[in-house]
């Protein structure tokens, strides 16, 4: 997806999709291909993910791990001498393309055509209900099995020739680079499997694995916003670079999280009268300071929230706000959660009575 320059005032819950997806089955079971020229590390990042998962669900309490993966030849057969985790089923609900080493177009032709029986079991796992996630060169596959007709799909651009060859009704997703319609998922890099692996688990109809997909994004997604926001974690983290005058101001804001809101003060930092600060501000950030730093406290109070055992009132006062109730109507405006709410779904450590029991 687009990364964008500018912060937003803090982060969507879920990624873009098209809008024609639905969901078909919950992807608690998933199987991840392998095999001769097949790319390795798009699976091996996704069971990563899943174990990932799996863990966090067992600090929030669950008892049973809610994600089961299993490597399988093209034809379906488990390959025990590759990890997995999870109960071998016959109809997995994902099942990951992560397409292939393939030298050009021809070539590409050439390995679809002799894993034919890797696009028959594409497209048996769909019908039965299941969802298709096809990487790079695997979109091909995808085609091949008559997923994609008629269907958005991001296919990378020195293959799309072969590909529409395999699927001639696809429609081409321009300027996305992952989408998802009615089962079937596309990336055009296999570098963004963990993305679309993500936004595959928050379609998935389930919302306990919806809320740990999004505790993941925070974690395993570059997050510009909680980058930047880090070091005020940190007592006396400072960065200092070189920026222009609406940067400056925006830094200031950042540093001083825990400070009143000044707009004269802003605007001295920014080296400019405060009428003009605060046109340019609007134009630059498309908000005003004021709501940039709401936005920022509440990006800062999100990360407390998942990450520490603070008590509200100490958490509203790091993020800049008088009392716990002022925390509480800022934070459920911008969030739709009250705090509480928020920390117990998407919280990313271990409650303190568990402490230990795993070592």
């Amino acid at each position: 997806m687009p990364r964008h320059a500018s912060a937003p005032a803090f982060e969507p819950a879920l990624a873009p999709f098209t809008g024609h997806e639905v969901a078909r089955t919950v992807p608690r079971h998933w199987e991840l291909l392998a095999g001769d020229d097949l790319l390795e590390g798009p699976c091996a990042a996704v069971a990563d993910l899943l174990r990932m998962l799996n863990l966090v669900a067992t600090m929030r309490g669950v008892r049973r791990p809610p994600l089961g993966w299993q490597w399988t030849s093209m034809a379906g057969r488990a390959l025990p001498s590759r990890s997995g985790a999870g109960r071998r089923v016959a109809k997995p609900d994902v099942v990951v393309m992560p397409g292939w080493h393939a030298r050009n177009g021809p070539h590409l032709d050439r390995l679809v055509a002799r894993d034919q029986t890797g696009a028959a079991r594409l497209a048996a796992v769909h019908a039965g209900g299941g969802q298709v996630l096809a990487l790079y060169t695997g979109v091909a596959l995808a085609g091949a099995a008559g997923l994609l007709e008629g269907r958005p799909a991001a296919v990378p651009w020195p293959f799309v020739q072969s590909v529409l060859r395999h699927a001639p009704t696809l429609q081409l997703a321009e300027g996305r680079a992952w989408v998802g319609d009615g089962g079937v998922w596309s990336a055009d890099s296999p570098a963004l499997v963990s993305e679309a692996a993500l936004a595959l688990l928050q379609a998935g109809g389930d919302a306990v694995l919806a809320a740990l997909a999004e505790s993941l994004r925070s974690v395993m997604l570059h997050s510009p916003e909680r980058q930047r926001l880090a070091g005020a974690i940190v007592p006396d983290a400072r960065t200092r670079v070189g920026l222009g005058s609406l940067e400056r101001a925006r830094r200031w804001l950042e540093e001083r999280l825990h400070e009143p809101y000044s707009a004269a003060a802003t605007a001295l930092a920014a080296g400019m009268s405060e009428r003009s600060m605060l046109r340019h501000f609007q134009a630059a950030f498309g908000s005003t300071p004021l709501q940039l730093l709401h936005g920022l406290r509440v990006m800062r109070a999100r990360m407390l929230l998942e990450t520490s055992y603070l008590p509200l009132e100490t958490v509203a006062e790091r993020c800049g706000w008088r009392d716990p109730a002022m925390l509480r109507e800022v934070f459920r405006r911008a969030t739709g959660l009250t705090p509480a709410a928020y920390r117990t779904r998407y919280r990313l450590r271990t409650q303190r009575r568990a402490w230990g029991k795993e070592m």
